[in-house]
């Protein structure tokens, strides 16, 4: 399952050289540094969890730090049942 980075709000350059450093698992990762695009997910702070389906419908949504058991009970038994 592809998962996609968005840096809200952060500088380009400082966000890419972290994710280098200490790992990146995304398959892309944008920037919003004006904070626009955001608004439209309603992104209310950082960090976010988000899973959008493939007609761009947000199924999931989680305004916490994202940790092994949240992924594992939430996070993949969702996207299991949106692929199927």
């Amino acid at each position: 399952m592809p998962i996609y980075g968005f840096n809200w709000k952060d500088d380009r350059a400082a966000a890419l050289r972290l994710l280098n450093e200490n790992g990146n698992p995304y398959v892309l990762s944008v920037s919003d540094t004006e904070g626009r695009v955001a608004i439209d997910y309603g992104v209310t702070g950082a960090p976010e969890t988000y899973v959008i389906d493939r007609q761009g419908v947000i199924r999931y949504k989680k305004a916490l730090p994202l940790d092994k058991d949240t992924w594992e009970k939430e996070i993949v038994p969702l996207v299991r049942q949106l692929n199927q």
